[in-house]
Order: structure tokens, then C-alpha cells, then sequence
């Protein structure tokens, strides 16, 4: 029997993560095997736990890339019960797809986390696929920084520099449509 998929997606400072560290909760208060992994280039708060914003983490493994996380880990089932995947924006769409659909062709339930935009609107790649691939579809709205109403966008502070910039309130601050820009 294939797994199930949930995707858990916003913009920054939505609670994503608080949203996926409450389901790790659930899943070990039920005795679940659980696998969190992360990818290695969001280091931070830590390099070895997810962590919140407001400080609230969990163990994880640091993934450099799929190939050696193979090597780490073997997903079958039982072994593994649920794989959770945090800041999936940042980890490779072909090679997440393809691992992605192998575990939960063998049974393991997935639930993945991250952003659906970057900071000038634009889609991930890698969320959106999940997204299309998912049987639950979680969307968490932040607050706007400037007034106060549902934010659905990610405002960059600082103009300009590579699509990928790791940050926190340092670079980013949740924005209404109203009130948010590309940058």
C-alpha cells in the first residue's frame, strides 16, 4: 500500500516548521519510526535539529544530497513509518521527486514542509512538484509585518543578490500582497 503525502507550505514565519515539528510529536506520542531530514544548507539556528523561530526544535539529519542519504538511511518499511522533510525549497526537484515517490511507493508516509515562493513571487520547483503530487495540501499564512492582515508573501529587506539567500527576520519579513514587493 503506498504512503501518504502532505505538504506543508507558506511564507516565512508562517509556522511551517511549528506545523511539522507538531506532527513529529504526534508521530512519536503514537510510536512511530520516524526520519526527519533537512537539507544542509539551512544551518541557521543548527546544523543537526530543525528549529523554529521562536526556538522550538527536533533532531534531524543534514542532507548534503539524496545519493549519500541513501547510504545512511534504508526506507522500507519496517523500518520507517513516516519521513518528514523540512525547507523543501532547497533540496534537488528531480532526485526529491524520484526518492519522494519510492518511499512512499514502499508504504512510508512523507510529510515535507518549506516555502512556495521566493521573495520576488516566483514558484520552488521542488514545492510546487510536491504540491502537485500530494494528498494533503496544508497552506500557513503568517501576519503581516506592516499591518497585520493574512501575509502570504515573503519580503526580502534588502534589494537585490542570488535567489537563494538563507535568513531569518535579519533579511525577511512576512507582507500581505498590499504591502509586499518583489525583491
Amino acid at each position: 500500500m503506498r504512503g501518504n503525502l502532505e505538504t506543508i507550505v507558506g511564507a516565512m514565519f508562517a509556522g511551517k516548521t511549528s506545523e511539522l515539528l507538531k506532527r513529529i510529536l504526534w508521530a512519536k506520542h503514537q510510536n512511530k519510526k520516524i526520519i526527519v531530514i533537512k537539507p544542509s544548507i539551512d544551518n541557521r539556528y543548527s546544523e543537526k535539529k530543525i528549529i523554529t523561530h521562536n526556538d522550538l526544535s527536533h533532531e534531524c539529519y543534514s542532507m548534503t544530497n539524496w545519493k549519500e542519504t541513501l547510504q545512511d538511511f534504508q526506507f522500507k518499511k519496517e523500518l520507517v513509518d513516516v519521513l518528514f522533510l523540512d525547507e523543501i525549497q532547497f533540496m534537488h526537484t528531480e532526485e526529491t521527486i524520484l526518492n519522494v515517490e519510492k518511499i512512499l511507493s514502499s508504504g512510508i508516509d512523507v510529510v515535507c514542509a518549506g516555502l512556495d515562493q521566493d521573495s520576488r513571487g516566483k514558484p520552488w520547483e521542488t514545492s510546487s512538484m510536491m504540491l502537485g503530487l500530494s494528498d494533503k495540501i496544508i497552506k500557513i499564512y503568517g501576519f503581516c509585518n506592516v499591518c497585520g492582515v493574512e501575509a502570504t508573501k515573503t519580503y526580502r529587506k534588502e534589494e537585490g543578490g542570488q535567489r537563494t539567500r538563507v535568513g531569518a527576520a535579519n533579511i525577511y519579513e512576512p507582507r500581505c500582497l498590499k504591502h509586499w514587493e518583489p525583491r
